[in-house]
């Protein structure tokens, strides 16, 4: 049986928008050179271009990046989530729902910078030298938090994975309450997205437990709002806080700098 051009134009609809701009979200991450860690585990690399060994860190970015758009194009709207971009999502009100993702952000950025000086005595040398060496380059950081963490990460996480969990949740027998279903779809999609964030570390310091904690605990906790802004609003008012949280978090740092 065909299937009917209607369906497969709609499909292409939702997906495709956002796999553009998720990945013009990719393409800010060439700006970032590959760990000399990476290329002391993979010597090889060491003889490619500089712009070859950062476009090898974008390989699986980019694929989780379609595989998300695929699946958040065939389920977002069924678990009621919705996107601007995606056509599911109404423009009425969309100043108000920005201009509050945004405050929100700004304040998450500003509890983050607050969380992780809590940490700092407990991170240990090793990750205050981390930290510094981002601090060398923080435009570049600026654009990579805001383009790739603001947009593809979102879609990677919400409109990939947390729309795939919570129209699984929904889906289930015996759940009556969308609520309930939203909650763990935004708790575990929450944790996934911090715990996303250790490999990242893993080739720049050597983990340990407090480093996996602050990642898991603050990534988690910006997961959490995030997700529920993407619930409450659609999937944009998650990407302006989160883009929002890197604008407060690195403004910030300079400030206090």
């Amino acid at each position: 049986m065909n299937t009917p051009a209607c369906v497969v134009s709609g499909f292409a609809r939702r997906a495709l928008p956002l796999l553009a701009v998720g990945l013009l979200g990719i393409v800010a991450l060439l700006l970032q050179p590959a760990p000399p860690a990476l290329l002391d585990a993979a010597p090889h690399l060491a003889r490619w271009p500089e712009l070859g060994r950062r476009a090898v860190m974008a390989v699986n970015p980019v694929i989780l990046m379609v595989v998300s758009c695929l699946v958040g194009a065939g389920v977002a709207h069924r678990a009621g989530l919705s996107s601007m971009l995606a056509g599911t999502a109404s423009v009425h009100g969309m100043r108000r729902a920005f201009g509050f993702s945004a405050l929100v952000g700004l304040a998450l950025g500003a509890a983050v910078l607050a969380a992780d000086a809590a940490f700092t005595s407990w991170l240990g040398d090793a990750w205050r030298d981390l930290v510094q060496r981002h601090e060398t380059t923080p435009w570049h950081n600026l654009v990579i938090g805001m383009l790739y963490g603001g947009i593809s990460e979102e879609i990677i996480a919400r409109w990939g994975l947390m729309s795939l969990l919570l129209w699984l949740f929904a889906s289930l027998p015996g759940v009556h309450s969308r609520a309930w279903a939203a909650g763990w779809a935004i708790g575990l999609s929450a944790l996934a997205f911090g715990a996303a964030h250790l490999p990242v570390l893993a080739v720049q310091i050597e983990l340990d437990a407090a480093i996996v904690a602050r990642t898991l605990l603050l990534n988690g906790m910006a997961g959490v709002v995030y997700g529920w802004l993407f619930w409450r609003y659609h999937l944009e008012a998650a990407m302006a806080a989160h883009a929002a949280t890197h604008l407060g978090l690195l403004s910030l740092r300079a400030l206090l700098g």
